[in-house]
């Protein structure tokens, strides 16, 4: 009996002070835990993307340049399409044809009225063929004439010569419909076009408004004239005709300063500490040397990237947007 109560005493002895050593053992570790962990290096700090030193810029082949000052004139905005000139040239031909059979049988008529008159080799009957023939030729030019005023307007019936000879010569015609809403100033000589998703603007001579409205769009047309300029039919168009309105002052830079994001356009300017920031603008009308007008947005002291500012987007997109400092 005391043999058993004294082994249980050792066990509980024994037990107590296992215990006791491992508690010892935990709460001496913790401090050299929390030691560990103070002197555990600090993450560094994200690298702004969109700071960049001189150097740096130089390297990355990023140019800056300040926005051009410009006068901007009001414009209106047109979409349009190159017409197929096989129905006028058609017209021309069978009006000059009519013309210049009316003109045989105009003599023709007159040369038998004078011999019948005289009491030549001429009959009456001849007399009445003739008067017929001329009869048939004048309504031939009258109606190959009045075609021409329904199909194409007569602005353009009334210049078919120059006409004919810009389409030999390589041009081409176009018709202009403006939305409605938009207004065009007076008698509009001229207006500026470029091929839909084409960057280059060329000239086009306004020959005047179009016989016919577009069922959709319902704004004023025009039919207008590109010389040297072979465009296929049916391509689209998109141009500007001159507006209503005082001129204004803008600022132009060049299209590569422009970049695309989110369906909106942005350029990058040089800000305070070689960081540059992206700024949301709003663009008026393109120039025929490749820039644009931006209507808001820039200031004209900026400096702008015209060089690498899809490079600038690229790195601060990568980098989940610019964080606030470097």
């Amino acid at each position: 009996m005391n043999k058993t109560f004294l082994g249980i005493l050792i066990g509980v002895l024994l037990g107590a002070g296992g215990t006791w050593l491992v508690l010892r053992q935990h709460g001496a570790s913790a401090p050299v835990t929390a030691d560990a962990a103070a002197a555990k290096p600090a993450e560094k700090e994200k690298e702004n993307p969109l700071h960049l030193t001189p150097a740096k810029r130089t390297a990355a082949g990023i140019t800056l340049a300040k926005p051009t000052e410009t006068t901007i004139t009001p414009e209106a905005p047109a979409f349009g399409r190159v017409l197929d000139a096989t129905p006028l040239v058609t017209l021309i031909a069978e009006a000059e044809t009519a013309r210049a059979a009316s003109a045989a049988s105009e003599k023709e008529l007159e040369r038998v009225k004078k011999l019948f008159a005289a009491g030549g080799n001429a009959s009456a009957q001849a007399v009445e063929m003739a008067e017929a023939n001329a009869a048939r030729d004048r309504v031939a030019i009258a109606s190959a004439q009045a075609r021409l005023l329904a199909t194409w307007g007569r602005d353009v019936a009334k210049n078919l010569t120059a006409i004919a000879q810009a389409l030999a010569d390589g041009g081409a015609l176009a018709r202009l419909d403006v939305l409605t809403g938009e207004a065009v100033g007076p008698a509009p000589k001229s207006a500026r076009l470029s091929l839909a998703g084409g960057g280059e603007m060329f000239e086009a001579e306004v020959l005047g408004s179009a016989p016919m409205a577009d069922p959709q769009v319902q704004g004023a047309s025009f039919i207008v004239l590109l010389r040297g300029r072979a465009l296929p039919a049916g391509a689209a168009l998109r141009g500007t005709l001159p507006g209503v309105g005082e001129a204004a002052k803008g600022l132009v830079v060049p299209r590569g300063a422009i970049v695309y994001h989110q369906g909106s356009a942005w350029a990058f300017v040089l800000g305070e500490e070689d960081t540059f920031e992206r700024k949301l603008v709003s663009l008026g009308r393109s120039g025929s040397d490749d820039s644009v007008v931006v209507n808001q947005g820039l200031e004209a002291a900026e400096q702008v990237v015209t060089t690498g500012a899809q490079q600038l987007l690229a790195a601060e997109l990568q980098a989940g947007g610019a964080p606030a400092g470097d």
